[in-house]
């Protein structure tokens, strides 16, 4: 069997490659943004924290399996760039993303109210991730833990509507040139 130019697919190819290059440069930018603007600005001694709410946007747009991908690439990158000796984000973004995915290519609509829903969902179950294991093991305040989380998850809303028109004005979404889906 002889392998032709033609049997390749390039422009599938060079449309997943082109797909794959500015979800990378959306999770950097947006965690850049996190880490060294908004990592200064700490009202009630909380900072904001977005990375959930972008796996949602992603997902979102693009689905499950999509949605797991880029979730495994944001979690490995904040555990990384967070430096804790934990693999929490890198567990739990996947797992958000291939479920909010899976929900919204059979039950949810693409919608903002949906996006926010699942995103306010996202960034208080990753502030419970956070306080979990002060909780139970280690016997901290309830109170104070309990109230971190719920300053964190209020003070990273307003954060989440850019991620979502961002991800919604992605050059293949307005070129109408999608790649088609595995589904």
């Amino acid at each position: 069997m002889k392998l032709q130019l033609s049997d390749l697919h390039l422009d599938q190819l060079w449309a997943k490659t082109r797909r794959g290059v500015l979800y990378g440069l959306y999770l950097l930018g947006f965690l850049l943004l996190q880490n060294v603007v908004f990592s200064h600005i700490a009202p009630l001694g909380v900072r904001a924290m977005f990375m959930p709410a972008l796996v949602v946007a992603v997902a979102l747009f693009e689905g499950g399996y999509r949605g797991g991908l880029f979730g495994l690439a944001a979690g490995i990158v904040c555990d990384l760039y967070l430096g804790g000796q934990t693999i929490l984000f890198t567990v739990m973004f996947p797992i958000v993303g291939f479920a909010v995915g899976l929900l919204t290519d059979f039950y949810l609509n693409r919608r903002l109210f949906t996006y926010v829903a699942m995103s306010v969902l996202a960034l208080f179950l990753a502030a419970f991730a956070q306080i979990f294991g002060l909780l139970v093991y280690r016997g901290q305040n309830a109170w104070a833990l309990w109230s971190t989380a719920v300053l964190q998850t209020l003070w990273s809303v307003p954060f989440i509507f850019p991620a979502y028109y961002v991800c919604k004005i992605f050059p293949w979404k307005a070129a109408g040139t999608d790649v088609p889906s595995p589904y």
